[in-house]
This record gives structure tokens, sequence and C-alpha cells, in this order.
């Protein structure tokens, strides 16, 4: 299978990595660029990728973007071109409202754990799968990566939300990892996200207790959010936090506090 990727973060160099085992692989970046050469994961080098500027994007067999949220609007005027099924890969739920310009999207949620450590290096950091939806993609499979059709992806979508909002944010504006949410008085700022996300989204299936296991495995990672404050690059707090309030028909004063907190101290747009 021929299989593009949009962007070379941690996302986009940890499928790289892998999917090169078993298919023909094409890293589309920002730069000009045009080579083959492997991707440096834990240490080893995968297969032979080819890197190429995203203005050579073409139809191949799947194409994933992997860029960040905000990233993804300089990115559909190539996408609108294709003929081929589009998977997005990004944190919050503001993405979602690209399926109606694009005729093949497809939603998944990347439940690994990954760091860039140099251009095109990157180490797994936590394994996991990756859930996609609603429709199926032939010979689209990784022992490694765990790729599993969901047939109700919003719900997948909103899961994931609701960690991000109360995990992200928290670890982010404190400087502490995941598992510090577990403790006071991190414990009860977190549980204070999610009592408000559950004005907003009554109806989801998701207790706390899930997401204290989340803290619980993920307890020496330091989230994505508090990563990009401390490098100065922009957050997705935008996507996720934003998206959320947006959604919300009551008060929501945490939410709202983080998401100015975050915004005030995030890098620039």
């Amino acid at each position: 299978m021929n299989v593009g990727i949009i962007g070379a973060g941690a996302i986009g160099l940890l499928l790289a990595s892998y999917l090169s085992k078993d298919h023909a692989v094409t890293l589309y970046v920002r730069q000009e660029q045009d080579e083959e050469r492997p991707i440096i994961r834990d240490g080893q080098a995968s297969r032979l990728v080819r890197i190429r500027k995203i203005d050579r994007l073409e139809s191949e067999d799947l194409v994933f973007v992997a860029t960040k949220s905000y990233d993804i609007k300089s990115v559909i005027p190539f996408l609108e071109r294709l003929t081929c099924p589009v998977m997005f890969l990004q944190n919050g739920m503001d993405h979602l409202k690209w399926k109606e310009q694009l005729p093949h999207v497809l939603f998944g949620v990347v439940e690994h754990g990954a760091m860039r450590t140099a251009p095109f290096e990157v180490q797994h950091t936590g394994k996991g799968r990756i859930r996609y939806g609603n429709q199926e993609v032939a010979n689209l499979s990784s022992k490694q990566l765990c790729f599993e059709l969901e047939s109700d992806m919003e719900a997948v979508l909103l899961t994931k939300l609701f960690i991000n909002v109360v995990i992200n944010p928290v670890t982010a504006y404190y400087g502490v990892e995941n598992g510090s949410l577990l403790e006071m008085p991190y414990r009860e700022e977190a549980r204070q996200l999610f009592d408000e996300m559950r004005t907003i989204f009554p109806h989801h299936d998701i207790t706390y207790s899930e997401i204290e296991r989340i803290m619980k495995n993920t307890g020496k990672n330091r989230s994505s959010m508090l990563r990009d404050l401390e490098y100065g690059r922009r957050t997705e707090v935008e996507p996720i936090l934003g998206y959320a309030l947006r959604q919300a028909t009551t008060a929501t004063p945490r939410l709202s506090f983080y998401y100015e907190q975050i915004k005030q101290r995030e890098g620039p747009q």
C-alpha cells in the first residue's frame, strides 16, 4: 500500500517508522526536500521513507494528516485535490468540521505516546493503539501501531476530549507530570474540569475513575500541552478547551480560567 503522512512531528514520525516496514511511505513536510532516508525510532533505523514538500502531495492509497490541529487549514487546499481516503489524527474535535469539505475523510485517535527528539528521530514512549472510523481501510495493518476500526468514532473522539481537557491544562499550568493529578491540590482542579465537562456533555459515557487510571498509567509523562509551553510553542488549547467552551450553555468558570491562562502563556500564533 502507498501511504502518505503529512507532518514530521512525533506522531508523523512514529507512523512513518512503523508503516515503512510493510508499505511504501512518503512523508510530506513544509521544507523543500526530495530525498529518501530512514526514520530513527528508539535508536533504530526504519526502512527508507520518501521525504517530499507538501505542495507535491498526490493521491496515495491512504493519507494521514498528523499535523497540529491549527495547521490543518494550511493543508486543506492540497487535500481537496485528492481522491483517496484522508485520516485526521489531531487532538480535540475542531477538525470534525472538515468532513463537510472533504469527501473521503476519516478520523482517528492515537493512544500511543511519542516524543520527537530530533529531525526524523522519535521515541516511542508509550504503546497503545490507533482507533479510527467510520469506514474500514483495506490493507491497513501494523502489529506495533494496532489499528482498530470503530463504529462510533465521534464517541471515541469525545472520550479523548474529556481526557485531554482534564489532564492537559492542569499539568501545563502547574508544570507537573500526569501522575501528579492523582494528588491534592491538583486532583481537585482536575476533578472540577471533569465536572464542568459533564455539564456540557451530560450523556457521554465516561467516569472520572477511567481518567484517573490514565493518569496513573502515564504518570511520568509530560502532557503535549505542557511540552508546548516549555518549548515556547503554540498549544492545542483552542481545539481542546476552546471547543468544549463553544459547546457550553451554562457557566464553566474553571474551563474558562485554564483556557485564558494557557492562551496567555503559549507561543506565537
